[in-house]
């Protein structure tokens, strides 16, 4: 029944993610202006998701399949009608709106997938990672390649599928966010907090830090391979090779984080991801496709392989509050790293041998080499 559940919200997160890189790709079809297009996913991924802890906090209070249908709704919904504009506008408020859907899913999300891995808790929520890291590895180039056939303007008819899953989740399934028995009061809250912080805040940091870079290369992923004179077919595709490394690295890390030190499974990808980035760079600077996708799936995969683990370490620091937890470590992190493509965009051609956006990037990968040195802090109590 636990693992049918596990399933059916992975299958959620894979519907919902998969709508949230459209604007990435579209900003490179559509040819907007990149500062502005920067700013935008900016201002909406920090509203959205500096919502996601309060929103935690709400989920680990309730019981019901509200907070879940609401974001499988709204995303799809908004995100999908994108491509009807070009307005810089009304961009920021689907953009906003697209994102909101999502802070309001992925704690309650975070609380089914933590529930039903009582056993396996990393494995369990590595699975309800990676379901929705594929989902958004698929985005940018499901969106360039329907928009590529029918017309940017029929991209709103992209949101049917997201809408119908959730239609048949409502009227069918039986998953929903178990709340706790016993209210947890705000002056509870703020007292485990404080008991806890010094642990909270360096995941906290570690995670703000590592997404500080993915979102850099979810958003500029396209933009950087067009600019290397590659075509569409395979500008669209690069994300997408990202993060299907990405999702490879989280599933593995979740099969070996019971015989790994949690410490040393945030250390080593945040560390060792580096070197392949550089080669990505290089490879890809000089034109070589073949050599840049494997370098770039690779620093994916070891990128990534530590993030499922920041999230669970959290819960387990604070036990009564996962859902809180989890909004905090896996939203108002999002939210506080948010400026993350924007240092690329105004970066860009720091580095006059690395090219435009070249250059951005390799800025904003020095994020996550810090947030290494950050792991090595965390208590043997809690990192092992």
């Amino acid at each position: 029944m636990e693992r049918k559940k596990l399933l059916i919200v992975g299958a959620m997160h894979f519907f919902l993610d998969a709508y949230m890189g459209f604007f990435a790709v579209y900003c490179v079809i559509a040819r907007l202006d990149p500062v502005k297009s920067a700013l935008i996913i900016t201002v909406s991924s920090f509203a959205g998701n500096a919502l996601q802890p309060f929103l935690g906090y709400a989920a680990d209070r309730m019981r019901g399949k509200l907070p879940l249908f609401a974001g499988l709704v709204l995303t799809p919904l908004c995100m999908s009608a994108i491509g009807l504009t070009t307005d810089y506008t009304l961009l920021l408020l689907l953009v906003l709106l697209g994102h909101l859907g999502s802070s309001i899913f992925h704690p309650a999300g975070a609380n089914v997938a933590g529930a039903a891995g009582i056993t396996k808790k990393e494995a369990s929520f590595a699975l309800f990672t990676t379901t929705g890291t594929v989902g958004y590895a698929l985005s940018q180039l499901v969106f360039s390649s329907f928009t590529e056939k029918f017309g940017t303007s029929s991209s709103v008819t992209l949101m049917v599928p997201g809408i119908a899953f959730g239609g048949l989740y409502l009227l069918f399934s039986k998953t929903e966010v178990h709340g706790h028995h016993e209210r947890i009061p705000l002056g509870e809250l703020r007292r485990l907090m404080v008991k806890r912080l010094a642990p909270i805040l360096l995941l906290f940091f570690i995670m703000m830090f590592r997404t500080v870079f993915v979102a850099a290369m979810n958003f500029f992923l396209a933009k950087v391979f067009e600019e290397w004179g590659f075509p569409r077919s395979v500008y669209s595709g690069a994300q997408t090779v990202f993060m299907l490394g990405g999702a490879g690295g989280i599933l593995a890390a979740g099969q070996i984080a019971h015989r790994v030190k949690p410490r040393w499974l945030l250390f080593v990808p945040m560390a060792g991801f580096f070197p392949f980035f550089v080669l990505f760079l290089l490879f890809g600077l000089s034109g070589k496709l073949a050599l840049a996708f494997v370098f770039l799936a690779l620093s994916g995969f070891v990128l990534h392989g530590g993030y499922g683990t920041n999230i669970v370490m959290g819960q387990k620091i604070a036990p009564e509050m996962t859902s809180t937890i989890s909004g905090i470590l896996m939203g108002f992190a999002w939210a506080a790293a948010s400026f993350g493509p924007t240092v690329c965009a105004l970066t860009r051609g720091s580095i006059p041998a690395l090219g435009n956006f070249s250059s951005g990037l390799f800025v904003v990968s020095l994020f996550p080499v810090a947030a290494s040195i950050l792991a090595l802090f965390l208590s043997r109590e809690i990192g092992g």
